[in-house]
């Protein structure tokens, strides 16, 4: 395996440059509460990030600083101000050609120019007051800000080595990620306890090539390999459902050798469910099927028969006796989900990650150089 810690970085999941910014953003998030363990935050309510006396916006850009960059976030902090004047407001930003650890504020005549036309009925006095309550700080880039949370999650929740601190960065992305996505603003809150029982729990995870290019492949490897603990022995009896991303470039043959490793970790007992596998991407699937029949890999595709009309009763409960695995194609996922209590969810991307259509409790999310790697992970 080739390690890549100085090699470029591999291609991440899809609008990368979006999702770089909500990992500065959590990354920021749990600086913040590791530096006040006592205060619970809340993120993405009103703001990117709440606390008792300051509402904050962050943002990361890799160009240099301008103040129309900066406009809609200004506004939408002058928005809140005009009802809640009794906190301070920050931008907390990177910009390439700003230093690390200096604060800008605004002039009157620049904020009149960042809120335009939208609030030319606001009284003078209130946007003077809202300069006094407001600054601009200039922050660390992408890759620093995440080594500094990195040693705080060492220290603060006692990882045992580089490893699990990784490991546990990947669980608290994933946390504050579900966090986000299950609740309502305004009851999206967060503290130390909470980072400290999400790791403990350790159900979700998402890991992307970010971790390859601060590692090294063969580490990162390690990391993921340590969420698929415990061993085969005390695996949960549940259903499950694995997706693989594949491309032009995916060997049936790495495909059929990762679905037999995890099929020797779930499929433990003759009555435990038949995990669910689904392929997604350009790839050439009668080529799949044939290789996982090659290797001994006999499915389930709800078919029947080859060629045959696809029935959901024949994939979730077949007639002719219990497959080793189940393939369900991407399109009846979601019927396949809205069916079956789908109680994990487990995605493996080469570019792009997917979430699952229907939410589950335990999605994992990771990045592979090849899926013939999750030998190693299974193993």
């Amino acid at each position: 395996m080739t390690d890549l810690a100085s090699s470029p970085l591999p291609v991440d999941d899809g609008g990368h440059d979006a999702i770089k910014g909500f990992a500065y953003q959590f990354d920021k998030t749990l600086l913040e509460i590791f530096q006040s363990p006592r205060q619970r935050l809340q993120i993405e309510g009103a703001q990117d990030l709440s606390g008792e006396h300051y509402h904050m916006q962050i943002k990361n850009r890799s160009g240099k600083f301008y103040l129309s960059v900066i406009g809609k976030a200004v506004r939408k902090m002058f928005l809140q101000f005009m009802s809640s004047r009794s906190t301070s407001y920050i931008l907390h930003c990177h910009f390439a050609d700003q230093p690390p650890g200096t604060f800008r504020l605004l002039t009157a005549d620049e904020l009149d120019s960042l809120l335009a036309d939208q609030f030319d009925q606001v009284e003078e006095e209130v946007k003077l007051q809202f300069l006094k309550s407001f600054c601009i700080n200039f922050a660390e880039d992408y890759e620093t800000q995440f080594k500094n949370v990195l040693k705080c999650v060492a220290t603060e929740l006692a990882a045992k080595d580089s490893v699990e601190a990784l490991s546990y960065h990947a669980i608290l992305h994933a946390y504050l990620r579900n966090l986000v996505l299950t609740k309502f603003p305004g009851s999206r809150w967060v503290g130390l306890n909470d980072l400290k029982k999400a790791v403990k729990e350790a159900q979700s995870a998402i890991f992307t090539s970010t971790y390859v290019a601060h590692c090294g492949y063969e580490k990162y490897l390690k990391i993921v390999r340590r969420q698929y603990l415990p061993r085969r022995v005390n695996i949960p009896n549940l259903e499950r459902v694995f997706s693989f991303e594949c491309t032009r470039e995916t060997k049936p043959q790495d495909i059929a050798e990762a679905v037999l490793s995890i099929c020797d970790r779930y499929r433990i007992e003759e009555n435990s469910p038949a995990p669910y596998f689904t392929f997604r991407g350009e790839f050439d699937e009668s080529s799949i099927k044939a290789s996982l029949w090659e290797a001994g890999a006999y499915f389930n595709d709800g078919r029947g028969y080859h060629g045959g009309a696809f029935r959901m009763e024949i994939l979730t409960n077949p007639p002719f006796g219990a497959a080793r695995l189940k393939i369900v194609e991407p399109e009846q996922l979601n019927e396949l989900m809205a069916r079956v209590a789908i109680k994990e969810f487990h995605d493996f991307f080469l570019v792009e990650k997917n979430d699952s259509p229907v939410p589950v409790p335990r999605p994992h999310h990771v990045f592979l150089q090849s899926h013939g790697d999750l030998i190693e992970v299974f193993r």
